[in-house]
């Protein structure tokens, strides 16, 4: 889309300027005088266009991703990542940034040294204000001028603004600053090309936006005079264009006869379309002889017919370079998101440093999460993201089932086993037990030694908690069987497992230290769990799977469950009360 937008602006440049060209036939002096004046103008606005139209369509793009759901504001790393790539396109944009409804905003900022991003909150009425005059607006609105006093920045600024919709619901406000002064350097560059042609902008009648000399004197600017005087650019003739010579209307266009001592110049002007705050007249300082220079414009407007169709060929090529790495920024970043690593490939390097830097970050990031997914339970995080905990998940009470499993006789094994072979029996082990959980919805909180603990009714809602835990109990037993049935057929030993399970409340959440945290749950549910799996080494020893359940878990189950056997109350270290246990026997 981005290319077509470019590669149509440019044409219709084009087309228009060849049309102004073509119209400088008059051989009157006033009408020579109007044809130039428009053709000159009209090359000055088209070519400012060209600064601004790049800004104005990163922010369609931006606000049309939104209204079709292809950019979401609250997935803030692919979002930022899309307006990193979005100001790489736009150079002249020093911020792009989103503000939401509620206050929030979130950016990225440019200069010399890179692309940064940020998160803020507005403060002052007058911008709550524009949010709510925002809601009304569905076009990009210019913002005054207003001077940024910021070390490392001080400069003038300009601010385009675009509201953005899901639908009818509006949902924030867009808004891309721009230096006025890189407008000066702009036009100092252009009047290079126009020898003996001054080109300028003014902010109203008073005041100059943009003018060659600007670059040159660089005017004190503050708060309170963000844009300098006509008297402070060094240029005598848009100083005196309102107070001396004759003016000549033209209808839209108006030209002034300036004299400055012993030299006149010629000063055509006139208003801008553009939609901002105060009108902007586009104005160029002409030579006399430009009344005899028919030829001459001729002839620059075909070269500025040929460099515009290559500007259409180059617009093309560039946008296409540009867009590319976006969207396989953006489909890579929605695997992200849904945590699926395994899928996402890594950017390819690109021409342009800002986005070559963009793919980097993003692949060193990508090398990070596949690290952190093999210590990380990618099931938790994506529950704790599904169930709106991702961003804080504050401690409480919850009834839980708790689970504690281990090997029996793992230290004797382990003594005719190397460390490699020790750590691969444990790795098998534990593949069994956790895809068991993981199938009924379980949480595994942590693995110690040869043991793991773990358990459900967190983080999400789970009322059939013991359930869950019964079922994940039947899995286990028909895997270990399998599993041992593949051992003796290898001469090795039976693998035994000792389970403990309890239900009750115990305190869920977020416990650590600052900067490290672990979701886990505590209590005395969790330690009558633990009791229970070691109370297991005194009971039916020789089976290959023992597991006992309290009554609490029982009274929790949905239906009654006739593989329990009653074993009658059991004291457990560290508890006063005895519990009652039960043994699971499967038929």
């Amino acid at each position: 889309m981005l290319p077509i937008v470019v590669a149509a602006f440019v044409g219709l440049t084009t087309i228009l300027t060849l049309f102004i060209v073509l119209t400088t036939t008059s051989g009157t002096t006033r009408s020579l005088l109007a044809s130039n004046g428009h053709w000159l103008l009209s090359t000055i606005e088209a070519d400012i266009k060209n600064q601004f139209t790049p800004v104005h369509t990163q922010l369609q793009f931006l606000v049309a991703g939104v209204g079709r759901g292809q950019v979401n504001p609250s997935k803030r790393d692919e979002f930022i990542s899309l307006m990193k790539g979005a100001v790489a396109a736009a150079p002249q944009v020093r911020v792009l940034s989103f503000t939401a409804t509620d206050g929030r905003m979130v950016g990225v900022t440019q200069g010399p040294y890179g692309v940064f991003s940020f998160d803020d909150w507005i403060r002052s009425d007058e911008e709550r204000q524009e949010i709510v005059d925002a809601q009304t607006k569905r076009e990009a609105v210019w913002g005054p001028v207003y001077f940024v006093p910021a070390e490392g920045v001080k400069t003038s600024v300009a601010n385009l603004r675009q509201s953005a919709f899901v639908g009818d619901k509006f949902i924030g406000v867009f808004s891309a600053t721009i230096t006025v002064d890189a407008l000066s350097t702009h036009l100092k560059e252009l009047s290079g090309t126009l020898e003996g042609f001054t080109p300028f902008i003014l902010y109203g009648r008073d005041r100059v936006l943009a003018h060659p000399g600007i670059v040159d004197k660089k005017p004190l600017l503050s708060a309170e005079s963000p844009l300098p005087g006509l008297d402070a650019i060094g240029d005598p003739f848009v100083q005196g264009l309102w107070t001396t010579g004759e003016t000549i209307d033209f209808g839209d266009l108006q030209a002034s006869l300036v004299r400055s001592g012993n030299e006149e110049r010629v000063v055509a002007y006139r208003e801008s379309k553009a939609s901002t705050p105060v009108p902007l007249i586009i104005g160029v300082v002409m030579p006399m002889d430009v009344l005899d220079s028919i030829s001459a414009l001729i002839s620059a407007g075909l070269w500025s017919f040929g460099l515009m169709l290559v500007a259409i060929i180059i617009s093309v090529l560039v946008s296409r370079l540009i867009v590319r790495p976006l969207r396989m920024m953006a489909h890579q970043s929605r695997a992200v998101a849904k945590l699926d690593f395994s899928s996402v490939e890594v950017l390819p390097k690109s021409r342009f440093s800002e986005l070559n830097e963009q793919a980097d970050a993003f692949n060193n990031m990508l090398t990070g999460l596949r690290w952190l997914e093999a210590y990380v339970p990618k099931p938790l995080v994506r529950r704790l993201l599904q169930s709106g905990g991702g961003q804080k998940m504050e401690s409480e009470e919850r009834i839980l089932t708790v689970m504690f499993a281990d090997i029996v006789g793992f230290t004797v094994m382990c003594e005719k086993l190397s460390a490699t072979e020790v750590a691969s029996l444990l790795n098998s082990y534990f593949d069994l037990i956790g895809s068991c959980i993981d199938a009924q919805g379980g949480t595994i909180d942590k693995y110690m030694g040869d043991g793991l603990m773990a358990f459900w009714g967190a983080p999400e809602d789970q009322p059939d908690h013991a359930d869950r835990a019964l079922r994940s109990i039947e899995q286990i037993e028909r895997a270990l069987h399998q599993r041992n049935l593949t051992r003796h057929e290898s001469g090795e030993a039976n693998l035994k497992v000792r389970i403990g399970i309890h239900s009750g409340p115990a305190v869920v959440g977020n416990i650590g230290m600052r900067g490290r945290l672990g979701y886990t749950i505590v209590g005395d549910t969790v330690n009558v769990g633990s009791r229970l799996e070691q109370l297991g080494k005194t009971i039916e020893p020789a089976r290959d799977l023992t597991v006992l359940i309290s009554a609490s878990t029982r009274n929790y189950l949905s239906v009654p469950v006739d593989e329990l056997k009653p074993l009658g109350p059991h004291s457990v270290p560290g508890r006063e009360e005895s519990v009652d246990v039960y043994l699971y026997e499967p038929g």
